[in-house]
């Protein structure tokens, strides 16, 4: 005889697919953090994105342009330590934030959901268009998740619902009706 034992949790288990390739992320609606955690990703990353702003007009204060020009202003040569300071900034940021991504909602996330372009180019970090492409497909799905889970919960510890706390105070006429499903 074999009993088996697990298929409530198994339900919990929201599967999203991510791409054309219907690679999926799982959303599991019994973490009670997962909604909070999405919401302070999404801070963050605004924080993030106006701190690495002010960075980059620091950066272009000490250096007067990536460009070296020519006296007509024609760019002749390209400044690397610039360069370098410019984008290895955001690309951190960036980096960071796949990272929070992935923490959230599986390891491989940002892999999955930018799948073409990461085959592409293996080296592949998304950037800031990117992620909010990725926020703003993903904050929809994460509004309506937690909505249905709001009302399976108050339906669930409802006191009219059938065995709640409401019983004793319903008629007999009530109770046959409730439990008849009429």
């Amino acid at each position: 005889m074999e009993m088996r034992i697990g298929k409530r949790v198994e339900e919990k288990m929201v599967k999203i697919a991510v791409n054309q390739y219907d690679d999926c992320i799982y959303i599991n609606l019994n973490d009670y953090t997962i909604f909070d955690r999405f919401a302070d990703l999404i801070e963050w990353s605004s924080k993030k994105i106006e701190e690495a702003s002010a960075k980059e007009k620091e950066i272009s204060e000490k250096y007067e342009s990536i460009f070296i020009r020519d006296e007509d202003g024609n760019p002749v040569e390209i400044d690397f330590e610039a360069f370098r300071a410019h984008y290895n900034l955001r690309k951190e940021v960036y980096k960071e934030t796949c990272e929070k991504i992935d923490s959230i909602f599986g390891e491989g996330t940002c892999r999955k959901y930018f799948r073409v372009m990461y085959e592409a180019n293996p080296g592949f970090v998304p950037d800031e268009e990117c992620i909010y492409d990725f926020f703003e497909e993903i904050t929809p799905v994460m509004n309506q998740l937690f909505e249905d889970r709001k009302k399976k919960i108050e339906l669930r510890f409802n006191k009219n619902r059938k065995g709640g706390k409401g019983n004793k105070y319903r008629t007999k006429d009530q109770l046959i009706r409730d439990y008849s499903g009429k």
